[in-house]
């Protein structure tokens, strides 16, 4: 006999939890758009700065999935085209003086706490290795002018 407590589990994928995102997937979506901004601020058109993009992310990060799907998908969750506040990501390559402050300061971040269960304390040998910052907040939508288009009539 089967008890309440014994119920079967639904069949199927887990659902995913509304509203989260988990930070593997939010950090190769800051990277896909950094390159593809940065395409597009040297005059790429759309899909040609998908592509650039998808190269740019496979040269630095060969093991990281990515395709052009992944890139137009990643901008249409994050840059809606109604909305003119978008989440904006910027590549940035830090110098000798800032990155030994955020090695000074993670360091310190290391020191033994009571909290140390709930959150892993960081690790200063990804910053030996690589000098790029990604840094992200709200801005406006960028306005990327068609080339073509045609001029209307006053």
């Amino acid at each position: 006999m089967m008890n309440k407590e014994n119920k079967k589990r639904p069949c199927g994928r887990p659902r995913k939890e509304q509203g989260r995102t988990k930070f593997g997937p939010f950090t190769r979506s800051g990277m896909v758009m950094s390159a593809y901004d940065e395409a597009r601020e040297r005059g790429e058109k759309h899909s040609a700065a998908v592509t650039d993009a998808v190269e740019v992310i496979r040269r630095q990060h060969p093991r990281m999935p990515v395709s052009d799907t992944e890139v137009k998908r990643t901008l249409a969750t994050y840059r809606p085209r109604n909305s003119r506040s978008i989440l904006r990501f910027k590549r940035l390559i830090v110098g000798d003086e800032k990155l030994a402050k955020l090695r000074s300061m993670l360091e310190q971040a290391r020191t033994p706490t009571e909290n140390w269960s709930l959150v892993p304390p960081p690790s200063t040998q990804s910053l030996e290795k690589s000098r790029t910052v990604y840094t992200f907040g709200y801005g406006e939508r960028p306005l990327f002018p068609r080339h073509n288009r045609k001029i209307p009539k006053e």
